[in-house]
């Protein structure tokens, strides 16, 4: 538990370094599992919280044919799957876009980082929006936008795809402008999965 606290930690003091350590743990497969697992803890507790507070708030362009007062009912126990197969795909993409430039990576290694990363996702999106429903619920007013959009969106957003950028790094040893072109393509797969699923 220690162990996982302090890469915890780094991800936000020492990016780099807690990627450099992941990847030499000899449990990084496992430790990949955590970050959506955690995520999806915190998103089953804040939309349960949610609807038992009976805060009304309808999913935004959803594409899933669930009628939208039952979307979020079922949305909290899919969060899991859906958040295991978009880290699957965005790995396998980067992988697979690698190849062509002679990356040396592994898959397992490289969902290992991404997974693990998205503990960053639950902290500074998914707390918050916890917070944002137990406000809703008790009568607090919140503006829609920080609902929708709001800065913790935005920087738990742009802080995972550093984290990204960073585990494309580490795994696939390539230059930083090819890097950062990998990391773009696994973004925009995991981003297409993410937006179909979870609304």
């Amino acid at each position: 538990m220690n162990k996982i606290l302090r890469y915890s930690v780094n991800l936000f003091v020492h990016p780099r370094f807690a990627l450099q350590s992941l990847l030499d743990d000899p449990k990084r497969i496992g430790l990949g599992f955590i970050g959506p697992a955690f995520l999806a803890v915190v998103y089953l507790i804040g939309i349960s919280t949610a609807l038992a507070m009976k805060v009304e708030h309808l999913p935004q362009f959803p594409i899933l044919k669930i009628p939208p007062e039952q979307y979020y009912a079922f949305e909290r126990f899919y969060i899991l799957p859906v958040g295991i197969a978009g880290m699957i795909l965005c790995a396998g993409a980067i992988q697979l876009a690698a190849h062509l430039w002679k990356g040396r990576g592994q898959f397992e290694y490289l969902f290992a980082l991404l997974g693990f990363s998205l503990i960053v996702v639950a902290i500074v999106i998914g707390i918050p929006d916890l917070v944002l429903a137990i406000l809703a619920g008790i009568g607090v007013s919140i503006p829609i936008g920080w609902v929708l959009s709001g800065p913790h969106i935005w920087l738990g957003t742009l802080w995972y795809f550093v984290l990204t950028i960073f585990a494309v790094k580490e795994v696939e040893h390539l230059s930083w402008s090819k890097t950062i072109m990998l990391s773009l393509i696994g973004f925009i797969v995991n981003g297409v999965v993410q937006f179909i699923f979870i609304r």
